[in-house]
């Protein structure tokens, strides 16, 4: 018969040792995750074809920054997708160069180059060439999202 005098405290430091390990997260992976999901959200954004794509990779409390403005919240994000991608001469694309990772594997970030092609006051074609950063934030069904974008 077990003498639960013994087993008691042997058990109770098991559960506090399987209750305190920390999830290891392969950084390498997620990085190379994060860079694949950025590329191809650039080239859905490139081809221009269809918002609501462009628009799933957000978040819900998504901010999105530029030079002179800034949208937080899914409706301003689409506002601001639509009305860009209706505007003609209107194109996106952006190469993701680093991404980074937090060691817990919530959040990271992807940067790199790109542009934005518009027409110009006087109807001229401007390429409008970009560094950007995005931030990443992983979601409760596990995906990583964008929570912040900035051009």
């Amino acid at each position: 018969m077990l003498n639960l005098c013994r087993v008691a405290p042997v058990a109770a430091a098991l559960l506090l040792v399987v209750g305190c390990q920390t999830s290891t997260v392969d950084v390498a992976k997620e990085k190379d995750t994060l860079l694949a999901t950025d590329r191809e959200w650039s080239a859905l954004a490139s081809a221009g074809q269809n918002p609501d794509s462009i628009l799933s990779y957000w978040t819900e409390d998504a901010t999105v920054a530029g030079p002179g403005m800034a949208v937080t919240g899914m409706p301003a994000v689409k506002q601001m997708v639509t009305s860009s991608f209706a505007t003609p001469g209107f194109h996106i694309t952006w190469t993701p160069e680093k991404a980074v990772i937090a060691r817990s594997g919530e959040m990271g970030y992807t940067s790199g180059s790109g542009a934005f092609t518009m027409p110009g006051p006087k109807g001229t074609v401007t390429n409008i060439p970009v560094k950007y950063l995005t931030v990443w934030r992983k979601e409760a069904d596990g995906a990583g999202a964008p929570a912040a974008k900035g051009e």
